[in-house]
């Protein structure tokens, strides 16, 4: 196995692998991008679980703004100093774990007009931690905050129409600051 053939068979042996040192500047270029993007990735997850975590109480809220009008009656939604759980007619509600709600009930002008609150200061039967729906369709009317780590989103229940909804959260950059008893 002399001549040119040899030769050109060592040189296809040379050419076919990586060398321990190629391998571990690979490796370690993937390890730097993956510190670099890794919190990215848990903000974005973070980020997506609040997304719907606003969504589902949204539609459980317009559950509730319907039942008050189907059954005639006042239903009431009270939230706690804790945030972690609110209660609907006495019974409790628990968000999922890392998840906090804190409302502003028509107390805070600034938020409410931010909001799109139109009307006196004093919405019908603010109490300042209660969310009511009434039986016309109506509200008490609130801004809830619901936060996850670092990331919040609002939720707006008109006063007047009762209506739920979900604002833009970068439109609405307004700091809530909510005094619960």
């Amino acid at each position: 196995m002399n001549g040119p053939w040899r030769r050109q068979f060592l040189s296809v042996e040379r050419q076919s692998g990586f060398t321990l040192l190629e391998l571990l500047v690979v490796l370690v270029l993937l390890g730097i991008i993956a510190v670099l993007v890794a919190p990215g990735l848990g903000g974005s997850l973070q980020g997506a679980k609040l997304k719907t975590q606003s969504r589902e109480l949204v539609t459980v809220f317009r559950r509730y703004r319907g039942e008050a009008v189907a059954q005639g009656k006042i239903i009431t939604l009270d939230f706690t100093r804790e945030e972690s759980y609110y209660s609907v007619d006495g019974e409790q509600v628990i968000l999922d774990e890392g998840l906090s709600l804190a409302s502003q009930v028509s107390a805070d002008n600034n938020a409410h007009e931010e909001f799109g609150f139109t009307g006196s200061n004093q919405m019908p039967d603010s109490r300042g931690n209660r969310l009511a729906f009434y039986p016309d369709g109506s509200s008490s009317g609130a801004v809830l905050e619901l936060r996850s780590g670092d990331s919040l989103r609002y939720i707006r229940v008109d006063w007047l129409t009762g209506e739920v909804s979900l604002p833009d959260p970068v439109e609405h950059q307004v700091s809530l600051e909510a005094e619960l008893p």
